[in-house]
């Protein structure tokens, strides 16, 4: 999730100089931020309002079924926007973990690759989202990381991975009720692809999400952190820390989107002045690295009389294949490469270190990820045709 110095083009802060999306609300106007194809080509069949919405409500709710048996459009129609095509991503691969934690490997039409999970829990589903192909961040323990940053998605191609996990979940017999921006990329800097794919998914004639069902991914952008709570009150923030001293933090996300932490955190505070939202909090723990009491009493001292959730998440073993080097020399740079001495940290590091902050009175969770056997778990995202072998 960050590339290292030197690698990328110069881009700009998130939220620094994008307008902010207007409010949304009519079919007409979201159709065309979510197909504006479809709506150019509805425009020269000078097609009536009503039909937009019906195209919109088709998309959304009727996911894997094409245009050509859209029962509520007239033959006409039909067959002037089957050629468009009705999904702006198509299924290359899958993989289904004992669990039932399900892996796709989506292809644009562009012919990049991105990942999105389904992870079923009980009767409900939650599908976590790449917002990016690839990342800018360059997060040292991920494997997103690795592939450096290739272009943004769509709104489009965003909310296509929703669509394709609610036909998961309607097979297995699941309800989808949550989305996690937590797949590869970083949000913040993609967000007015994000916000458009928000305002899609809470519309109340398709998806139908609330928005507090929505989370949020973000290493800390504080621009993009004020920027979100402005635009989507109501929608989740996660903040990906992972380290609670400056120092630490630079090793772990050593390029330019490591913002200091003192920013950070008061533009997280400023998220919750606007939103009354609990912020939820991000660490993996790496073992001998980010783990010690040390650690978990800056971490406490830093989220001191906020409302917050720690989500204490287990760090995954990275293949060497996907330590690739974000500049494209081939060769893993020497902190990707540190990756390779990295570990989880043992269970009783972990039960200690979630004492330490429940002693501060501060919510610590210990997760566990789901999806690591078949590499779909946090930070094991990257399009990795190797893991799909053999799986179906």
């Amino acid at each position: 999730m960050t590339a290292l110095p030197g690698s990328l083009p110069a881009r700009p802060q998130a939220g620094e100089s994008e307008p902010v999306t207007p409010a949304l609300s009519t079919p007409g106007l979201l159709l065309k931020l979510y197909r504006p194809d479809l709506v150019r080509a509805l425009e020269a069949l000078d097609i009536p309002p009503y039909r937009y919405a019906q195209v919109l409500e088709h998309l959304l709710r009727h996911p894997d079924t094409p245009f050509s048996e859209a029962t509520s459009l007239p033959t006409e129609l039909r067959a002037a926007l089957a050629d468009l095509g009705h999904n702006t991503l198509e299924t290359a691969a899958h993989a289904v973990a004992a669990d039932g934690t399900t892996k796709f490997l989506c292809r644009t039409r562009d012919g990049h690759e991105v990942e999105c999970v389904f992870m079923p829990y009980g009767r409900r589903a939650t599908v976590c989202v790449s917002s990016q192909v690839g990342c800018p961040v360059g997060c040292v323990f991920c494997a997103t990381g690795g592939l450096g940053f290739r272009r943004d998605l769509s709104a489009a191609e965003i909310v296509d991975q929703v669509r394709l996990a609610a036909v998961a979940a309607a097979r297995t017999g699941h309800r989808l009720s949550n989305v996690v921006y937590m797949g590869m990329g970083e949000p913040l800097l993609n967000l007015p692809a994000v916000l458009a794919s928000i305002r899609l998914l809470t519309y109340p004639r398709g998806v139908g999400l609330s928005h507090r069902a929505l989370s949020v991914s973000t290493i800390g952008l504080p621009a993009g952190i004020r920027r979100l709570a402005r635009a989507e009150p109501q929608v989740n923030l996660a903040l990906s820390l992972h380290a609670a001293t400056d120092e630490l933090r630079r090793r772990l996300v050593p390029g330019r989107y490591c913002q200091p932490l003192a920013a950070v955190m008061a533009a997280a505070r400023d998220h919750f002045a606007l939103t009354h939202r609990k912020l939820l909090v991000e660490y993996v723990l790496l073992e001998g690295i980010n783990d010690s009491p040390e650690d978990a009493r800056n971490l406490a001292r830093l989220l001191k009389g906020m409302v917050v959730t720690v989500n204490l998440l287990p760090w995954n073993p990275l293949p060497r294949s996907l330590l690739r080097d974000p500049g494209g020399t081939g060769r893993p740079d020497s902190a990707r490469t540190a990756a390779l001495r990295f570990a989880p940290s043992p269970l009783a590091t972990v039960q200690t270190f979630a004492e330490i902050l429940r002693r501060a009175d501060i919510e610590a969770v210990m997760r566990r990820s789901k999806g690591a056997e078949i590499r779909a778990a946090c930070g094991q995202l990257a399009a990795d045709r190797g893991s799909y072998r053999a799986r179906g």
